[in-house]
């Protein structure tokens, strides 16, 4: 007899993701096809949601009161390696890697990936051994007795991912370990990662894929390619099908969504979302041009327009 196939790392079916019950993101269905799920776009929300940090706790120098928060699935299902992302009952196989969280002033690597350990039901001695094992794996050997708050970005980084995998998780969910970064720092932290990840499933972020950027070299990586924009998952598939001459924008506009939907269709690009955020898919023929031309014919003031995909 033949053992049943494991359960997608990522499932949902017309999920909808809220902040504060604000709809973040809707309808989000898709069932991931490999071991390695890259989200990349307007993911913020379904990440704050996976990792259950809510988003005014990554700018907490910004006033709270201002900043949205709590990430909730209001319909539909999600499910993260069979287990449901509503009760949280995936954070049972999840090890967890927000982006930069802020880290307790006056502790030390090893104290900080040590707490983790004992968080997640370890004896002292043991989670002792064990953040010892994950700072290796990340290449933070030589840092345990250094003070967490002396780190520059590329060992925050990888303190945070030695704190994901700690309890050795079946999947680990790390929201875009590499933003920003390039050069040796952004090697540093792709290194952590491929020692981390190996032998896991895993579900990341990245802020935007452009070719050549490291961000873009950890897609071409991914089983499954997840675009959002919008609100909505605009765009999925295999890296090399999304890399190959695919270019997708992310929109907004001041007003007149439905004669800049019309302008756009006319001469031959693709929309979703709305509706004043939008994501546009670029044909062949078509340029950035195009869209401020669309833009201008439909007295529709252009507020932003960035590169996603391309």
């Amino acid at each position: 007899m033949t053992e049943p196939a494991p359960p997608p790392v990522l499932h949902a079916e017309d999920a909808r993701v809220t902040i504060d019950d604000v709809v973040a993101i809707d309808h989000l269905t898709v069932r991931a096809r490999g071991d390695r799920v890259l989200c990349t776009g307007e993911a913020e929300a379904l990440f704050a949601l996976l990792t259950a940090v809510p988003l005014r706790s990554r700018a907490p120098w910004h006033d709270e009161a201002a900043m949205p928060g709590e990430a909730s699935l209001a319909a539909g299902t999600l499910h993260v390696a069979g287990l449901d992302v509503a009760t949280r009952a995936h954070l049972d196989v999840a090890g967890i890697a927000p982006l930069d969280p802020p880290l307790p002033k006056g502790t030390t690597a090893h104290d900080y990936v040590t707490w983790s350990a004992r968080f997640a039901g370890f004896s002292p001695r043991a989670a002792r051994d064990l953040a010892a094992s994950a700072l290796e794996r990340v290449g933070l050997v030589t840092f345990l007795r250094r003070a967490v708050e002396t780190f520059d970005v590329p060992l925050r980084r990888a303190l945070v991912l030695a704190h994901a995998l700690v309890a050795d998780p079946a999947v680990l969910v790390l929201e875009a370990p590499l933003a920003g970064l390039d050069g040796s720092a952004a090697v540093f932290v792709m290194n952590a990662l491929a020692r981390a990840t190996e032998g896991r499933t895993a579900i990341l972020s990245a802020e935007r894929l452009e070719p050549g950027t490291p961000e873009g070299d950890l897609a071409r990586g991914a089983s499954d390619v997840l675009v959002f924009a919008g609100g909505a998952l605009v765009l999925e598939g295999a890296p090399e099908e999304l890399f190959a001459g695919v270019r997708v924008y992310g929109v907004t506009i001041r007003k007149n969504p439905g004669p800049f939907r019309e302008e756009l269709l006319a001469r031959g690009i693709e929309v979703k979302g709305g509706p004043l955020r939008m994501s546009v898919r670029l044909s062949a023929e078509a340029s950035t041009k195009d869209i401020v031309a669309a833009a201008s014919r439909a007295r529709a003031p252009l507020v932003e327009m960035f590169p996603i995909v391309g």
